[in-house]
This record gives structure tokens, C-alpha cells and sequence, in this order.
């Protein structure tokens, strides 16, 4: 026996948990960051136009415009007869000097504007990415979960065959640290001469931890051979 199977065992399960929680987490987290963004946009920006007055005001500037930045839009308003400048909150493409827009100012506070016009997409843009990143951590999370009760099925009423390791090579599709999973493929040849060949999902092993002349236990789905889980643990040490 492998001198430390259990160990490299036990480091394998373990980078797989560790995996499982990091990549779901922060897709989740990200998520729930992004669309309590555009909830807090959203809310900000009905609240403040609840107690503001509009107002026409045209574009003095562009402040910090370049050919990769829109900039910041200094505006010019008046309110009772008094004008006021002021710097706004956001600014679109189809902004520059001399063009003239609608903004909205508080009425206890004239100096205190903001374009609202245009902010819709972007609460809408920060819902969106946040129910896309949520939804991707938890379809992974939901997609690992079946292919554990479909591993411990297969473990538990699937045929068992020995087959030869035909190769191993990383999956560089996940990574940790820099480092990726290991996918198994490998061979089955049935007494009645029929060869079947099997794929792994990936485990949290080393290559030099797969035993170089070990078979690895295959268990086959009895009705639909298409149906079964290369136990990859089975070939350790």
C-alpha cells in the first residue's frame, strides 16, 4: 500500500471542499454585492427625487475627459434667479459642453444635484450581473451536489469493473492556487470483447499520487453502461 493514501487521501477531499466553497462563495458573494448595489442605486435615487425639483442646465465641462474616460459633467443652473455650478453625479456618451439637460436639485438645497435621466439602466445593469453571478455559484454548488448523490448511487448499486488507466492529465478548466484537478481516462475491455472506455470528473489528486500499475474500480449503471463514476480515490497509493 501507498505509504500515505490516507494522507493524500484525505488532502484530496479536502482541496475539493476548499474548492467548492471558494469558487461558490465568491461568485455568491460578488453576487449579493452587485445587486444590493443596484437595490441601494435604485432606492437613492427614488428618495432623492422624492424631495428634488427639476431643472434645465447646460454642460459647462467635461472635467478629466479623455479618450478612454467620458469624464465628470460640470453643469450650470439657475434656481430663483441665482445661478449655481456644480459637478454631477454620473455622465453618458451623449454628453458634452454646450448641450443642455434636465437635472434635479433638492429643494432645501440647490447645491445638491444629480442627473437622474439616465440611471435606470445602470440599476438595472447592477441587478442583472448580480443575479448572473449569484445564479453561476449556485448552479455550481446545485451541479456538484448531483454529481455526489449520483457518485454515492453508482457506489451503491452500479457493477464494478477493473479498469487500466489509459492517461491523466490536468483539468485547467478549475484551478487553485495555481494548481488544477487531475481527470482520469481509462479502458475496460468486457469478456465479450466489447471495450468500453470511462472518463473521471476531477479530483483534488497529484499524478504521481495514482498508482502507476493500478486499475481503477469503475462502477457502470447495470441498464446504461453511458451512466457511471470512475472512483479515482480506488487507484490512490
Amino acid at each position: 500500500m501507498y505509504p500515505d493514501r490516507e494522507k493524500a487521501l484525505a488532502k484530496g477531499r479536502r482541496k475539493d471542499k476548499t474548492f467548492i466553497r471558494v469558487f461558490c462563495g465568491i461568485f455568491i458573494l460578488l453576487g449579493i454585492i452587485l445587486f444590493t448595489a443596484g437595490i441601494a442605486v435604485g432606492v437613492s435615487s427614488h428618495t432623492f427625487r422624492q424631495k428634488a425639483e427639476p431643472v434645465n442646465a447646460v454642460i459647462l465641462a467635461m472635467r478629466g475627459a479623455t479618450s478612454e474616460s467620458l469624464g465628470t459633467p460640470v453643469v450650470e443652473y439657475a434656481v430663483d434667479g441665482k445661478s449655481y455650478t456644480a459637478t454631477l453625479n454620473m455622465a453618458s456618451s451623449s454628453m458634452h459642453p454646450g448641450k443642455r439637460i434636465t437635472v434635479c436639485y433638492q429643494k432645501n438645497n440647490p447645491r445638491e444635484v444629480r442627473y437622474l435621466d439616465d440611471n435606470g439602466w445602470l440599476v438595472a445593469l447592477f441587478v442583472f450581473m448580480g443575479t448572473v453571478f449569484a445564479g453561476m455559484g449556485a448552479a455550481f454548488w446545485l451541479v456538484k451536489r448531483s454529481h455526489e448523490r449520483k457518485a454515492r448511487r453508482l457506489l451503491a448499486t452500479g457493477k464494478v469493473v477493473e479498469a487500466e488507466i489509459t492517461g491523466i492529465r490536468e483539468d485547467t478548466n478549475n484551478s487553485m492556487n495555481g494548481r488544477h484537478p487531475i481527470v482520469v481516462s481509462c479502458r475496460y475491455t468486457a469478456p465479450d470483447g466489447r471495450v468500453y472506455f470511462f472518463r473521471s470528473a476531477s479530483f483534488w489528486y497529484e499524478s504521481y499520487e495514482i498508482g502507476p500499475k493500478k486499475k481503477v474500480r469503475v462502477y457502470v449503471d447495470r441498464n446504461n453502461p453511458a451512466d457511471y463514476y470512475v472512483d479515482v480515490d480506488s487507484a490512490i497509493g
